[in-house]
């Protein structure tokens, strides 16, 4: 018995099975990468609205949700994000922050699609 089939089938499995392996790779990737900025954005953007509504020690709902918002539009770290939705609370001394998000991403792989939300709180504390 004498096989004459081709090889050709099977590199070009191989190569399929490995192109879609990269592609699965760069796009857990880089929705990592999504995820980690819109949580350091919601980070700094609950810092900036806590340090800026704090009186006599607690923070003020009100001026807390003004200061997250300009943060927001205004801050470069957040030029990327497509914000969905940003809920800001007082919950006693800590600020907190719920924002949902899209990035658009540097390489053009349209993470933007995928909206991703995170949450961040802040706490002042006294030195006496």
């Amino acid at each position: 018995m004498k096989d004459t089939g081709s090889i050709v089938i099977l590199l070009a499995t191989y190569l399929s099975i490995i192109l879609l392996s990269v592609i699965g790779f760069a796009s857990v990737g880089m929705t990592m990468l999504a995820a980690h900025r819109i949580q350091g954005v919601a980070d700094f953007a609950v810092l900036y609205g806590h340090d800026r509504s704090v009186r006599a020690g607690k923070p003020v709902a009100g001026p807390l949700n003004v200061e997250v918002k300009r943060f927001l539009s205004s801050a470069q770290s957040a030029e990327r994000l497509q914000v969905i939705s940003a809920d800001s609370w007082v919950a006693g001394e800590i600020s907190h922050l719920r924002i949902c998000a899209r990035y658009q991403d540097l390489l053009g792989l349209r993470i933007d699609s995928l909206t991703i939300c995170r949450e961040s709180a802040a706490k002042s504390f006294l030195i006496g």
